[in-house]
């Protein structure tokens, strides 16, 4: 035997010796702890680990009490301020918010794992992984928002499963119910759109989502925040629990919090939430923001609304035994005592239990709802989407598929800038949804909807006809799939391109038309409506007119 195999086994059998005496130590050990236990309890060790005495009551009782598990991240601390407003800091706001929350949800008998309970820095990857060892069932990040806008918004993963779309759902419809400035919408991935998503939601094992409670920057969201805080924390809480029941109790409504409480029903920044660093050492979160707003449906069914709620429609029964006799919309030149057309006020009270507005009947006030159609690209629509900024007003866009693929930089400014984006069919047949079958109405609604969604992260909700066609049955199929139907009370012969109405001519016909809830339907391939749309805004607020977003 060499040298260097004496060695070896030299090595070998003093490592044997050495484990060998300390698993003796570890027997006399076990033996002396036997013989205490023994003194101690009267039985037998074996007899105190099969009876539980040591393991079982206090830990596995403490898991029992609770219902399931939610990780809370009050977004920002320490040395990360987050968004402020000179003398208000997000990382205070998401720490007082996330304490409100995981105190309602304890009291719900749900578990609840903070990432930080006081003002701490963490890591993104220290966020997740926090939430992820403590195997928490949904991972909630609270923050809030700053920049060119207001009101609330959720991101969530660009492949996130139903659960945690729902959740967000339902968080966001609870919002809205209590009362926010403006809903921004459920938005998938990132601000940049690149496939990215944020590392909150790309690194998380569970639901997750990201909540922007309001922009700092906007006295009337702090206002709110600080306001309604308890009602946001319930609200939150509400929704996680009900996304929970259904799991696991087959309710598909907020029902009954577990404590007999009702349950709930649950944009874009400049430069959008920081993805964060490969390690996580960013913070996902708005680091500024500009104006934006923000299912399937069978045709007893309904689906979210960029409004921030579900649209609870009593589902009309037998649509297909319905009047399909084709009618062409048009608001009529007889006025009544408030200039309003007889035919639209006529037609609200005939049709409006479909969710069908001609004109807001009920509106005495001043007010009046600007909504453009697009039906193609005339290169007037950057022209008037300045002018709406300019202005501060907001409008509605009624967009075609077709229209929404061709033009996807327009219809995100249009989000972005607060418009509400309405629902224009997608192939825009000329005859009308009335002279399709029921089947092809419906796909007619529900495609576009659902390239809106997938590509925008927004949910539509409101219909307008192409050429103004309708029947009863077309009312009742669009009401079932969740929409209201817009129609209007002032339109006139702007979309020649051709053939343009003089300007002047037409500007005096839509101020002689004003009236209290008025729809004005304006084409936005028109370049004199373009051209005149300015001055039509401040000489209809010169004669006691608001503009207001049809909801």
């Amino acid at each position: 035997m060499n040298k260097r195999k004496k060695k070896k086994l030299l090595r070998n059998l003093i490592c044997i010796a050495y484990c060998s005496v300390q698993l003796l130590v570890v027997v006399v050990a076990f033996k002396g702890l036997g013989v205490l236990i023994e003194k101690i309890t009267g039985k037998d060790i074996s007899e105190v680990f099969s009876s539980g005495i040591i393991f079982d009551a206090d830990d596995e009782e403490e898991e029992e009490k609770y219902l399931f598990t939610v990780c809370l991240d009050a977004g920002h601390g320490g040395k990360d301020n987050g968004s402020d407003n000179g003398a208000r800091f997000e990382k205070n706001d998401t720490l007082t918010i996330t304490n409100e929350v995981a105190a309602y949800l304890r009291e719900q008998q749900v578990k609840v794992v903070m990432t930080r309970e006081d003002d701490t820095f963490l890591k993104l990857s220290e966020r997740c992984d926090i939430a992820n060892a403590s195997q928490a069932d949904y991972f909630v990040s609270l923050h809030r928002n700053s920049g060119e806008g207001n009101g609330v918004e959720i991101w969530i993963a660009t492949d996130a499963g139903a659960d945690t779309s729902e959740m967000a759902d339902r968080i966001m419809d609870g919002l809205n119910a209590v009362g926010i400035s403006r809903n921004r919408g459920v938005r998938k991935g990132t601000q940049q759109q690149n496939g990215n998503n944020y590392y909150i939601n790309a690194h998380s094992n569970m639901p997750s989502c990201i909540v922007e409670l309001g922009f700092m920057n906007s006295p009337n969201d702090n206002q709110l925040f600080d306001e309604k805080l308890k009602e946001y924390a319930k609200a939150v809480g509400d929704a996680v629990i009900a996304v929970w029941q259904k799991q696991n109790t087959g309710s598909s409504e907020g029902g009954v919090s577990p404590s007999g409480s009702e349950g709930g029903t649950g944009t874009p920044g400049t430069t959008g939430p920081n993805p964060g660093t490969p390690d996580g050492s960013g913070d996902g979160t708005m680091t500024g923001g500009s104006e934006n707003t923000g299912g399937d449906a069978a045709l007893d069914g309904a689906v979210s609304s960029n409004t921030g709620r579900v649209e609870h429609f009593t589902p009309i029964e037998n649509v297909a035994s319905l009047s399909n006799s084709a009618m062409d919309w048009g608001q009529g030149s007889n006025m009544d005592e408030k200039n309003r057309p007889e035919g639209a006020v006529s037609a609200q009270a005939k049709y409006g239990s479909y969710e069908a507005y001609f004109i807001d009947d009920k509106m005495e006030d001043n007010i009046l709802y600007l909504t453009f159609d697009e039906g193609y690209e005339y290169g007037c629509s950057p022209s008037i989407l300045d002018t709406l900024k300019e202005k501060n007003v907001k409008a509605v866009f009624f967009v075609t598929e077709p229209y929404a693929k061709d033009q996807p930089d327009l219809v995100r400014r249009m989000i972005d800038e607060g418009h509400t984006l309405g629902n224009h069919s997608v192939t825009h047949p000329s005859k009308g949804l009335p002279s399709q079958s029921l089947e092809t109405q419906e796909n007619e609604v529900m495609e576009n909807h659902r390239y809106i969604k997938d590509n925008f992260g927004y949910d539509m909700h409101l219909f307008r006809y192409p050429a103004g066609k309708f029947s009863e049955q077309s009312l009742a199929l669009v009401h079932n799939c969740g929409y209201k139907s817009l129609f209007w009370s002032f339109a006139y012969l702007d979309y020649d391109v051709n053939n343009q109405p003089d300007q002047a001519a037409s500007l005096q016909k839509m101020l002689d038309k004003l009236h209290p809830g008025a729809i004005y339907l304006l084409h936005a391939e028109s370049e004199t409506n373009t051209a005149v749309l300015g001055e039509f805004i401040d000489r209809a607020r010169a004669a006691g007119y608001e503009f207001a977003v049809f909801d």
